[in-house]
C-alpha cells in the first residue's frame, strides 16, 4: 500500500482540508501520515537557537517521518502573499535535522493545497519555489479552496492518484 504524507501548516480551515484529503487518500487505498506542523511547537529557527539548544526532538522526529515517505501533500494557508511562518520554520529545522539539507525532500513528489480567505495563488507559488529548491518534483495539479469555492473532490482524488502512481514508480 502506498503511503502519502500530508503536512498541514494550520489549525483551522487548512487542517480541515488536510483531514478531508486524508479521508480521500484512504478511500484510494493509500496509507496516510498526517502531520500538523502547528502541533510540533518548534522554536523559531536560528543558528543561535541551534547552537544553544541543539535540534529539537520534534524536528528530528519530523525529519525521520519525512525521510520515510516518497510523496506528500503540503496544505498551508497564504500569509501576506507567501507561505505561513510555521511551514517555513518546520522546513528550516527539517533541513538541519538531516545529514544533507535536501535529504528530506530531494527526489520526492509533492502536491500543493491551500484554503485561503484571500487569493491563495501567491501562497501556492511560494510553496512551489521552496519545495523545488529542496529538490522535490512538484506535480502540476494544485488544490485551491476558498469560502466561496469548495474542494473539488474529483480533482483532489486525481492529485492523490498521481502522487500514488509516482510514489510506486
Amino acid at each position: 500500500m502506498t503511503k502519502i504524507g500530508i503536512l498541514v501548516a494550520s489549525s483551522n480551515n487548512n487542517q480541515k482540508l488536510g483531514l478531508k484529503l486524508k479521508e480521500l487518500a484512504l478511500s484510494q487505498n493509500c496509507e496516510v501520515d498526517l502531520i500538523n506542523l502547528v502541533d510540533l511547537r518548534l522554536p523559531l529557527y536560528s543558528t543561535v537557537e541551534e547552537e544553544e539548544n541543539g535540534i529539537p526532538e520534534s524536528a528530528l522526529d519530523l525529519a525521520t517521518k519525512i525521510l520515510a515517505l516518497k510523496a506528500f501533500i503540503i496544505v498551508a494557508p497564504e500569509y501576506n502573499g507567501v507561505m505561513p511562518p510555521v511551514l517555513n520554520n518546520a522546513m528550516a529545522w527539517t533541513s538541519r535535522a538531516t545529514k544533507n539539507w535536501r535529504d528530506a525532500f530531494n527526489e520526492k513528489f509533492v502536491g500543493l493545497a491551500t484554503h485561503s480567505g484571500g487569493g491563495g495563488a501567491k501562497g501556492l507559488q511560494a510553496m512551489r519555489i521552496m519545495f523545488q529548491h529542496l529538490g522535490s518534483t512538484i506535480i502540476a495539479r494544485e488544490i485551491l479552496t476558498t469560502y466561496e469555492k469548495p474542494l473539488n473532490e474529483e480533482s483532489a482524488i486525481a492529485m492523490i492518484n498521481s502522487l500514488k502512481k509516482l510514489a510506486m514508480a
